[in-house]
């Protein structure tokens, strides 16, 4: 993880020189800008994925952890205690509603989260289009099976989980559809790792298709990656919301950088 003194001072310079609403022109930005990126208000699926959360927060069953990504070379296998990882892991209220406003305003069909972890995410991104279909990643088998029970409390929710190694579960998961609309890269917060989710996944993007990068200055390595990624010819539009990076495949947009306030 990136130095804390450093975080500090980037993400002062962020909200020094990021945009807020009148900075923003054209009416794409600008109308994501007002319903997704100011808009913030729980909705009645929030408060109960909410209370799953709170549920998951006092739960401490300690289960054994296949941690793939994050700093290690290999497998590394470590005991953590449920809420443990629905506290480090989970996306924070604000940014999961942050997903559920992008799914909620753009409504894609087909979705994919590379890293599920417990679940939160995946529930919020769902509940955002009840229509969509969503297949969602994950490395360790004991959060997966976590995350499967937790699908269970929302039926109406179209979630598919498969669990192993993105290697492998990723080809899969993308052989499934023709194309996703919408993609969460949220695995092993690497340079190269990333960068090749990107690639495999930029393949299969709709026309008007988009993707969100998480954890963008949780490292020097992310960091890296989200310059490479807002750089590729096929981005046309990218906005950097500090802890997330969003980009749009869409060929009628002018290729631009946005950083929002947030």
């Amino acid at each position: 993880m990136i130095d804390k003194l450093k975080l500090v001072v980037k993400y002062i310079y962020y909200y020094i020189f990021s945009s807020n609403r009148h900075d923003l022109q054209g009416p794409f930005m600008y109308q994501l800008n007002e319903h997704v990126f100011r808009k913030d208000k729980s909705t009645l699926d929030q408060k109960k994925i909410e209370l799953l959360r709170k549920q998951l927060l006092a739960n401490n069953e300690v289960i054994a952890i296949q941690d793939f990504g994050a700093g290690f070379g290999g497998v590394i296998t470590r005991q953590k205690s449920i809420s443990e990882i629905a506290s480090r892991s989970s996306k924070p209220p604000k940014y999961a509603r942050l997903l559920y406003r992008l799914v909620n305003y753009l409504q894609p069909q087909n979705i994919l989260e590379i890293g599920t972890s417990l679940g939160i995410s995946a529930l919020y991104q769902a509940s955002g289009n009840p229509k969509a279909k969503l297949i969602t990643l994950e490395g360790c088998k004991a959060t997966s099976e976590i995350a499967k029970k937790n699908f269970v409390l929302f039926p109406d929710l179209n979630i598919e989980i498969m669990q192993g190694e993105f290697d492998t579960t990723l080809p899969s998961a993308l052989a499934k559809t023709k194309e996703f609309d919408y993609v969460f890269i949220d695995g092993n917060h690497k340079l190269i790792p990333t960068l090749k989710y990107f690639e495999a996944c930029a393949q299969k993007m709709s026309a008007n298709g988009f993707m969100v990068i998480d954890d963008i200055n949780w490292s020097a390595e992310m960091q890296q990656a989200w310059e490479k990624i807002k750089a590729d010819k096929r981005v046309t539009i990218s906005v950097d919301l500090f802890m997330v990076g969003i980009v749009f495949f869409n060929k009628g947009f002018s290729k631009e950088n946005f950083t929002v306030r947030y």
